[in-house]
């Protein structure tokens, strides 16, 4: 009875924790299938150890819990679910106090240097340091308990050195299994989307070469304004890349594609303008899916425009047909609106960056100017109304965007 009630406390803290402090975690049921499952089979783990052989606890790499939650979320989470399974785990080990103290400390230690530590270089960094301070951690405790090092085990030692090692083994295996499992994305999975020659992007490169240097131009203003409101900048990057995927099709309808070629909407209604301008969004969504992007890049493609309207057609319409109500629906994105810091950034970056492009040799009066409508125009249309982004971080996203867009135009000084 006492272990179930002890057991059942911890279980109510990780439960009231994540519903206080990460409610979007606890509203999804796959990430929080990902936590159970992560700390269910390090128990599971440790439980078979204890069963055949108690003296070899220490070699379970105890760690790589922290490491695989952190490739995932974000520190505070996986230090407090490291915290919470040391703590089940306790209850059934030797030496509890030891235990905890040792993988307490060792797990603090790792998850407070870099934030992406499954990348190689930093895996080996922090799998070193899980080993090193493990040894030196295990010796003042034996130091305090016998009072001298005489009879400290070096059998400890190799255990403390092997599950360093198995921790660099089974760190990427484990994210790549969670990944594919729960259709999570990792940094890892990140990072190998940054490769400008995946085969999406290269088809980018070929059929829309415009819409990818729009893309990259995006990605670079879009990742500094994230950095400076403490969002998600690797996403934000990624995202920003493929948010216009869905131009491959029609890429001689859009813009930045029509260098030395008549511009092929001469020869269309404004409707049918203004129907293939609106596909590019459903076309991206179908090839994020043929091309196995994860769900949160496709989310960038999704809400990029929002519900907003194709101004330029509508208002073409209307002049064609003054005396016909003109539906807005026909010349309106279907949405959704942003749902996050890191969508909402990308459309705003992107609507600028594409403005920007139809100001000749603009002053520095003329971008700030831009940035400052733009996004006026899209908090008018409550395309912000979904996101959990403050004015005050909005405010910081205009400043850094007037200065990205300075240096890219190297305006002068009006």
């Amino acid at each position: 009875m006492g272990y179930f009630f002890i057991i059942s406390m911890i279980f109510t803290l990780f439960m009231l924790y994540v519903f206080y402090f990460e409610n979007k975690i606890f509203q999804n049921n796959r990430k929080m299938n990902f936590l159970i499952i992560n700390i269910l089979l390090i128990s599971l783990i440790t439980i078979i150890i204890l069963k055949y052989n108690s003296k070899i606890l220490y070699i379970i790499p105890f760690c790589i819990l922290p490491i695989s939650i952190r490739a995932f979320f974000n520190l505070n989470l996986s230090i407090f679910i490291h915290l919470i399974t040391i703590l089940l785990l306790s209850l059934i080990t030797p030496n509890s106090f030891e235990f905890i103290f040792l993988q307490m400390i060792a797990g603090f230690l790792v998850m407070l240097t870099k934030k992406n530590i499954p990348k190689m270089e930093n895996l080996f960094i922090a799998a070193a340091k899980i080993t090193i301070t493990h040894i030196i951690t295990f010796s003042l405790l034996t130091l305090i308990r016998e009072g001298s090092l005489e009879k400290i085990s070096l059998y400890t030692f190799y255990l403390f050195f092997f599950s360093g090692i198995l921790t660099i083994l089974f760190v990427h295996p484990l994210i790549f299994f969670f990944e594919k499992l729960l259709n999570l994305t990792s940094d890892i999975s990140l990072l190998e989307l940054s490769d400008t020659n995946t085969p999406i992007l290269r088809l980018l490169s070929q059929k829309a070469p415009g819409t990818l240097q729009h893309v990259l131009t995006v990605a670079n203003i879009a990742e500094e304004s994230a950095v400076a409101i403490g969002a998600n900048s690797l996403l934000v990057r990624i995202g920003s890349i493929y948010h216009d995927i869905g131009k491959i099709k029609y890429s001689k309808y859009f813009i930045e594609n029509q260098q030395n070629i008549i511009n092929p909407h001469k020869k269309l209604s404004p409707k049918e303008s203004a129907k293939i301008i609106l596909e590019h969004v459903s076309i991206g969504v179908k090839l994020a899916k043929k091309y196995h992007l994860p769900d949160s890049i496709t989310d960038f493609i999704r809400t990029h425009h929002g519900n907003s309207i194709v101004y330029y057609f509508y208002e073409k319409q209307k002049k064609i047909y003054p005396n016909i109500k003109v539906d807005k629906k026909q010349f309106q994105y279907s949405g959704p609106k942003p749902f996050s810091k890191e969508t909402v950034i990308v459309m705003i970056a992107d609507s600028i960056e594409a403005a920007s492009k139809s100001i000749k040799n603009p002053s520095t009066k003329d971008l700030e100017n831009l940035v400052e409508n733009i996004i006026e125009k899209q908090k008018i249309e409550n395309q912000f109304s979904n996101a959990d982004i403050t004015l005050k971080e909005i405010e910081k996203v205009k400043q850094v965007l007037k200065k990205k867009l300075i240096n890219i135009y190297h305006t002068r000084i009006v």
